[in-house]
This record gives C-alpha cells, sequence and structure tokens, in this order.
C-alpha cells in the first residue's frame, strides 16, 4: 500500500533542498539517503513496506532531482551537512540514517560529523570499499563502476516514452517483477526538458565530486570511526545484474570481523538496484523494521 507523501524543501546554504517527508512518529525517524544517480525516489518501495509507523525523511541529494541546482560544493561531507540541516530544519533529535550506495557512505560521513544525532545506520549495498589499486587511477575506477549510469548523463532522448524504454532494457531491470510502477516513477521524475532533447535531471558535476570522494585512501576505513551499531544488507549481483556484486565479499567479511557494532544480511536474489526497487524491497524494509525495534 502506498502511504501519502509530501514533497518539501528545507533551506541549505545555496538554495533550497527537496525532500519527501512521510508523517510519522519522530522518535522513530529515519533518514533516507539515495545513490549516485538516483533521487528520493528510490526510496518509496522500501517506505512502502516498513511496518513501524515513522517519520521519513528522504532527501533529493545536492545536484539530484529537484535538488540539482543547488551549487557546489559538493561532496560526502557536504552532503552529510545538508543532512545535518534537514535534521535540525524539523526538529529531530535522534534518527535511524539508512543509504543505499553512495547514500550509505554518506549515512557513514554524517555519523561522524554528529554522532549523537544517530541512533544507528542501515548501509544498503554500500558502505564498504577496497584500498585503491596500484597503478589505476582514479578515472579508471569510476569508469568501470559507473560508465552507464555517467554516460546516460550525456545522452538526450526523443520523449518520455524512449527514456523508460532505455530503462527497461537496462540489465538491472530483466528479472521478473524488476520493471514497476515504482521504477516507472523514478524514471519520469528524472526526467527534464522539451522533446526531442529530454535529458536526465541529475547534475554531471556533482556526480563527479563525489565519485571522486568515493577514491579516496580514507573511504576504506570510514566505517572503522563509526561507533554505532550498523545494519549491511547487500545484493548479491553487481550494477548491470552481473553475478560480481557491488560490495566485495572478502571486505565484507573483514569488517565484519573487525567491528563487534556490523551485522551483515544479504538479501538473496538481488542487483544493486532490485534490493531497493525490486523483489528485495520486501526484506530490506523487514530488515529495517527488526533494526529499529532492536535498538
Amino acid at each position: 500500500m502506498k502511504k501519502p507523501q509530501l514533497i518539501e524543501t528545507v533551506p541549505v546554504p545555496g538554495g533550497d533542498y527537496t525532500l519527501a517527508r512521510w508523517p510519522g512518529d519522530d522518535r522513530n525517524a529515519i533518514l533516507a539517503v539515495h545513490g549516485i544517480t538516483a533521487s528520493h525516489c528510490a526510496w518509496p518501495p522500501v517506505v512502502d513496506n516498513l511496518e513501524g509507523g515513522y517519520t521519513v525523511l528522504a532527501p533529493d541529494l545536492r545536484g539530484r532531482g529537484a535538488s540539482n541546482g543547488l551549487p557546489p560544493p559538493y561532496g560526502l561531507k557536504v552532503h552529510a551537512a545538508d543532512l545535518l540541516a534537514v535534521l535540525d530544519h524539523y526538529g529531530i533529535e535522534q534518527c535511524v540514517c539508512a543509504g543505499h550506495s553512495l547514500g550509505a557512505y554518506i549515512a557513514l560521513e554524517l555519523a561522524l560529523l554528529a554522532p549523537g544525532r544517530l541512533r544507528g545506520l542501515v548501509l544498503v549495498d554500500g558502505g564498504i570499499a577496497l584500498p585503491p589499486r596500484e597503478g589505476v587511477s582514479k578515472e579508471q575506477v569510476i569508469k568501470g563502476v559507473l560508465g552507464p549510469a555517467l554516460a546516460r548523463l550525456e545522452m538526450r532522448f526523443e520523449s518520455a516514452e524512449a527514456y523508460a524504454d532505455f530503462w527497461r532494457k537496462h540489465p538491472a531491470f530483466q528479472d521478473e517483477g524488476a520493471w514497476n510502477t515504482y521504477v516507472e516513477s523514478y524514471v519520469a521524475y528524472d526526467l527534464v526538458g522539451e522533446a526531442p532533447h529530454m535529458r536526465s535531471r541529475v547534475n554531471a558535476e556533482a556526480v563527479a565530486a563525489d565519485a571522486s570522494d568515493l577514491q579516496e585512501p580514507e573511504i576504506v576505513t570510514l566505517i572503522d570511526g563509526v561507533d554505532l551499531p550498523m545494519i549491511l544488507l547487500t545484493a548479491p549481483r553487481g550494477i548491470l545484474n552481473q553475478p560480481q556484486p557491488l560490495m566485495p565479499p572478502a571486505a565484507v567479511a573483514g569488517k565484519c570481523a573487525k567491528l563487534a557494532n556490523l551485522r551483515h544480511i544479504d538479501i538473496p536474489d538481488t542487483n544493486h538496484y532490485s534490493i531497493m526497487t525490486g523483489s528485495g524491497r520486501l526484506q530490506v524494509a523487514k530488515e529495517i523494521d527488526a533494526f529499529i525495534a532492536g535498538l
């Protein structure tokens, strides 16, 4: 069942920051943070399946969605500061921060910036990183991991139907039920401009800055400094539905062995997208409910 949501704005440096808000119990609030080329529309599939009557705040990150006009600087620390401004605006003293992909790393940054404002972290297919490889540039890593997503930002489409068709053919949406009304809304929200020159509304400069941040050496140990309960939910398949997951299993196992406050659950038969918008959304919601109940 779809839960009623409100689209609101919060003042941040440079302008208005757009977010979706699901009203509920502020004492059990969730701050939900999307991935690198996504928007708040990544979260309704999960939010609609949460059992708890939480307040949920899901922003369009700086440079994405209706926040795409916000100016630089970008980067993880700037995103964390924007999120803190959201909590202050709504008078939320403490919350659980749930982040998907890039959002997981931003959640970790927020935990380091303002640990007293968070009760715990839910990291969805993000938050774990490998050390930079010798002889491999940042640009090569970014292109290898995010190439198709970045290429989309430069493309132009003759119609909304053409853009939906582009996404419908994406390898991540070939599983049964992976293409659904949630994904249709996600795609429609991302499209701006006039036919026949329509495009993604994602700011490529913001994506480039954030992707560069993710290649910094300190990202590998970012999670080590967080002294809060954390749960890591991973997909066994990657961004293009390939059998190699985005979160390296050895690195995940190593962090879980090192950090007593980190628990890992693999969400079966999902990829990096469908863990949120497809078959994984029910279990992700269930794990968030259980995590909050256990705090």
